[in-house]
């Protein structure tokens, strides 16, 4: 591993005590620039190496992963404020990600070499490979800092690239510490780099000459990040958050559904991307499940050693979500319950909001913390609605006993994923591909389609017959003309009998003539 140091602090802060208990340096632009030219210098050998041989070093990954598990829990449960559960198990996300992309990308990766099916060109061999972009940047967030790095850190490499990482400002820390587990997994020196910085730091790593950005984080930075990007024609790979919808029909189960998204929306205190941030639910139910609510939410361990909710990452993430708060109070909302604070200065009480009116902030923006609006509808249609109406699609849920209508309604929402009884679990499933539409993204992390955004494409046609001239090259004479017309009725026209006497013609024109 590479790290590059300079005189600008990043800091390492317990969220629930304000302590500073690490500081960092932030890269120069050059020092960036050195961290992508090693990685390129490194990652040319890297990439003749075997699929097989990559796929071993990421088991190797998960090995040393396994043996620092504790030390890493701790370090997230300091880093970010999340409880240790939540901890260990954001580490075995990347645990199933590096064993999911070890067994499968051998195959999915592998060069696929067919005959074309076309008369026209049946001798023409296609081979369709799979290469690495070259040198990969990462700029990951700090609300799940070793799941939303490793991800993309995984794809890339089993797919040839190197890669240089850029963790959030508030958890270097744990950036760091990936660095050191792709170090002890045996991978080539300056292959990975992990540069400790801020906003100039990543603004700098897109200008310091990478093939491939992969960003997470906000919307508004986001778009940024794309316009910086497509000054250079670097391809892009963004998760933007959402405001993602959780919808609950009339016949489900009161005690599970409300466990389920209270988990879902008070879980990392709330910030998470693929957070249920606005419940739609049926009149029939939409009183006894914010009774449930009230009751499971009271219910919470807030701060302590013992916390199922801990502080939000900054007492400023805090005042911004009070704002919110008090916006939906002012527009005519209504609390239905709210927490005590805790004694640590950055806990936000966990909030659940009822009668709010559509032009409400809870509703329109993402909410990034423990703050959850409950909207009455009167049918699932209406929900889907409803939901369709926000500018983020990220994922949604639906909570039923009837699989054929939640199946149905599904196809309706405006989402990258739709959790049929459950929440929040795709951002962590190796198995499923993860991502959004509209402000909440483009491209996909997991399943094989995030191991396919890790290469990009490229096609091999062969002709074994060096000295057949093809018969579309110049001259075009008549026969060329007339044989090119033949053969575009015998694929293409109608009538059984003329396209048989075409093709018969257009062969000996084309091919014997």
């Amino acid at each position: 591993m590479s790290v590059v140091t300079s005189r600008r602090p990043v800091q390492s802060i317990d969220p629930n005590s304000g302590e500073i208990w690490g500081e960092h340096s932030a890269a120069t632009p050059e020092e960036v620039r050195k961290a992508v030219d090693r990685a390129r210098a490194a990652q040319a050998g890297w990439a003749a190496t075997s699929l097989h041989a990559r796929a071993r070093a990421l088991v190797r990954f998960r090995d040393a992963l396994y043996g620092r598990r504790a030390e890493i829990a701790s370090l997230l449960e300091r880093e970010t404020g999340k409880p240790n559960p939540e901890a260990l198990l954001e580490i075995l996300g990347v645990a199933d990600a590096a064993m999911h992309a070890a067994k499968h990308a051998p195959r999915v990766l592998r060069p696929n070499r067919f005959r074309s099916r076309s008369i026209a060109t049946l001798r023409k061999t296609i081979e369709i490979r799979r290469e690495p972009w070259g040198v990969v940047g990462i700029i990951a967030p700090w609300n799940y800092p070793l799941l939303l790095a490793a991800f993309p850190m995984i794809t890339s490499l089993v797919g040839g690239n190197g890669v240089v990482l850029k963790p959030s400002e508030f958890t270097p820390a744990t950036g760091l510490i990936l660095g050191e587990l792709f170090a002890e997994a045996g991978l080539p020196a300056g292959l990975v780099s992990v540069i400790p910085g801020d906003g100039q730091t990543g603004a700098a790593l897109i200008e310091a000459g990478v093939d491939q950005m992969v960003f997470t984080g906000s919307a508004a930075t986001g778009r940024r990040v794309a316009e910086a990007c497509g000054r250079r024609l670097i391809p892009l790979h963004m998760e933007l958050g959402g405001s993602d919808p959780a919808i609950v029909l009339e016949d489900a189960d009161v005690v599970t559904t409300a466990a389920g998204i209270a988990w879902g929306r008070f879980s990392n205190s709330g910030q998470t991307c693929t957070a249920a941030k606005r419940v739609f639910a049926v009149d029939s139910i939409h009183d006894r499940l914010v009774e449930e609510l009230t009751r499971q939410i009271a219910e919470l361990r807030i701060g302590g050693a013992d916390r199922e909710m801990g502080a939000v990452i900054r007492p400023q993430q805090r005042d911004l979500l009070e704002q919110i708060r008090d916006d939906a109070i002012g527009s005519g909302g209504r609390v239905a319950y709210e927490g005590t604070r805790a004694r640590a200065a950055g806990v936000m009480a966990p909030t659940l909001l009822v009668d709010l009116p559509a032009g409400a902030r809870a509703l329109r923006e993402e909410i990034f913390g423990p703050i959850l609006p409950v909207v009455r509808v009167q049918s699932g249609e209406e929900a889907v609605r409803l939901a369709n109406e926000s500018d983020f699609g990220l994922s949604a849920s639906i909570w039923t006993a009837d699989m054929p209508r939640a199946r149905k309604l599904a196809q309706s929402l405006q989402c990258g994923t739709v959790m049929i009884n459950d929440v929040l679990v795709v951002a962590g499933l190796a198995e499923a591909p993860h991502g959004g539409v509209k402000a909440s993204g483009i491209g996909r992390m997991h399943g094989i389609e995030g191991i396919l955004e890790s290469t990009r494409v490229k096609a091999v046609v062969e002709d074994p017959f060096s000295r057949w001239k093809q018969v579309w090259w110049f001259p075009y004479t008549p026969a060329v003309r007339e044989g090119l017309d033949r053969y575009f009725t015998f694929v293409h026209g109608r009538g059984i009998w003329r396209r048989v006497i075409d093709g018969i013609r257009a062969v000996r024109l084309l091919y014997f003539r």
